[in-house]
Formats: structure tokens, sequence, C-alpha cells
């Protein structure tokens, strides 16, 4: 499993039930990079989504534990425990597999990915209620990959930010996800 999302530099990625941030670029590789594969996701985060829909040309698994929950366009899995199973069931075709959130799924699910796929804003938010932790600050993840900085300008609100990929050095999984880092331009030193 990828874990692909979107933080500030203190690892916080939403408030109010929504992202810190929303860059047109990165929401443009975000599509480029999940299409054709399968995400994981929270039920919050399904219903953050546009018109709380799932997103085109994906296939979309949500975790709940509302054992009532029904959603006729995603696969439901009331028990994480069983995340595993499911995925071997509908991966049939060895896609990647992509865990977007939400925060309490992440800090369920981290030790199971074993790649990260991180769009790091170069900002700390103050107002934030949902966190993920600190890649940067845990020994079994490394830094492997980083992009060249990368601007985008909204209003009066200059973002920089860099596409980082981390390895789970301690992965160990089923093998539902045959994955390689994503390539950047350069490659951090």
């Amino acid at each position: 499993m990828i874990l692909i999302i979107g933080v500030d530099r203190n690892f916080s990625i939403g408030v109010d039930g929504d992202m810190l941030f929303h860059l047109k670029k990165d929401l443009k590789r975000f599509k480029e990079i999940t299409s054709g594969h399968i995400m994981v996701m929270g039920r919050k985060t399904l219903e953050s989504l546009p018109g709380s829909k799932p997103l085109p040309n994906r296939t979309h698994v949500v975790i709940t534990r509302d054992g009532n929950y029904v959603n006729h366009d995603a696969i439901v899995v009331t028990d994480v425990s069983k995340l595993d199973d499911k995925l071997k069931e509908i991966n049939v075709d060895n896609k990647k597999v992509f865990l977007i959130g939400g925060g309490n799924l992440v800090d369920q699910l981290i030790d199971k990915c074993e790649y990260a796929y991180i769009t790091l804003v170069d900002k700390a938010y103050e107002r934030f209620d949902t966190a993920i932790p600190n890649l940067e600050k845990l020994e079994n993840w490394e830094l492997i990959e980083q992009s060249d900085l990368q601007t985008e300008i909204q209003g009066d609100d200059v973002f920089e930010y860099t596409y980082n990929v981390y390895k789970n050095k301690n992965f160990s999984s089923p093998n539902f996800s045959q994955a390689g880092p994503q390539t950047f331009p350069q490659k951090r030193s």
C-alpha cells in the first residue's frame, strides 16, 4: 500500500473536514497517479470528495465502523482488520493500492504502507484538527526522493512545496501492491 497525502511542515492534513490546501498541480498529479488503481479511505474522507462521490476511474474502498453504512459506488469494509483480505479478493489485476486518509485511518495503517508519496507544503498551519505521524521523525521511514521546489500562487497566497517519497524500512505485508517510488526530475542528494 502507498500513502498519498498533502501535509504541512508539521504533517497536519486537515481542518473542519477538508484539506488544508488545494493545489491545482498537486490535484492533477494525484489524479494521474491514482487513476486506474484502488484507493482506501475513511468514510469522512469519501464524504469530503466533490459531491461526496467517488472519483472517476478508481476503485474506492471505504473503511467505517458503522455496520449500517451503505454506498453503492464503493466497497465498504466495517472492520479494518479485514482490509488485507478484501484487497486480496478485489485486486486480481495487482493494481496499486493507495491510502488517501483520513488521519485516524493513516494512524492505523501506516505500518502497512511500503511507500508514502507526500506533498510537503513549506508552511506550518496554525489552524488544523487532523494530522498524521511525521515521517521525518520516525526511524523506520526514510526520504528516498524529493522533487525540485514547486510554487503555486492562489490570490495573495504563495505556496512552496515539494513532492517527497518515503520508504518504510520495516515494511512487511501482503503482496497486493507492487509499486516503486514515483520518479521526479531531480533526486535529493
